[in-house]
């Protein structure tokens, strides 16, 4: 019985993976607004209710692309390397390697979720959560150098900066221009540095 139960589970692991490929792709091919779950279902080879049934809407398989995302590039993990930094500009090394990693691995999820946000509010709302949290943890990164920024630099101010300095938007703007992913690094590293300690 058990051995029955593990080959459910692993068909239904299977299924959804499928439906998120299927659906991964479609979004980037033809566009979150064009694509129907009728699409993905069949780009998935299952039946349209699957779908449903499993995500729910098109929302729901964007906030799920958004968490593999996080889960492939090990945010948390990565994360808590960061904000375990004690020296200040190593704090900062660090932070820009782990966002570089954050944009390497999901560049085109955030296409996705870009493109889905200007057709669909519940996924606006979804984004603007997920943001306000990241900014929140982000938070976390500079206060602890709250005693060693550079004169007249508040922990708000240096916060901001951060955040403003690694948006994805930035480094895609970046990498069209040709930059490497660790020219970015080494160039936000770098900036970081000189705008904050």
């Amino acid at each position: 019985m058990d051995g029955v139960k593990r080959v459910r589970k692993r068909d239904r692991v299977g299924t959804r993976d499928t439906m998120v490929a299927a659906a991964r792709s479609l979004f980037l091919e033809q566009g979150y607004a064009r694509t129907t779950i009728a699409d993905i279902a069949r780009r998935a080879d299952i039946a349209p209710q699957t779908v449903y049934w499993a995500f729910g809407s098109k929302a729901g398989l964007v906030a799920e692309i958004r968490e593999r995302w996080f889960a492939e590039a090990r945010t948390g993990e990565r994360l808590r390397a960061v904000l375990a930094t004690a020296d200040p500009a190593a704090r900062l090394d660090a932070y820009a390697t782990f966002m570089t990693g954050q944009w390497v691995t999901g560049a085109e999820a955030v296409a996705i979720q870009e493109d889905a946000m200007r057709a669909d509010a519940s996924v606006a709302v979804g984004v603007q959560r997920a943001l306000a949290e990241r900014s929140g943890v982000l938070a976390e990164v500079t206060r602890p150098l709250e005693g060693v920024l550079r004169d007249g630099m508040s922990r708000e101010r240096a916060h901001a900066i951060l955040l403003g300095l690694s948006m994805s938007a930035l480094y895609l703007e970046l990498r069209s221009h040709g930059w490497t992913p660790e020219a970015y690094r080494d160039w936000l590293s770098g900036v970081l540095r000189e705008q904050l300690l």
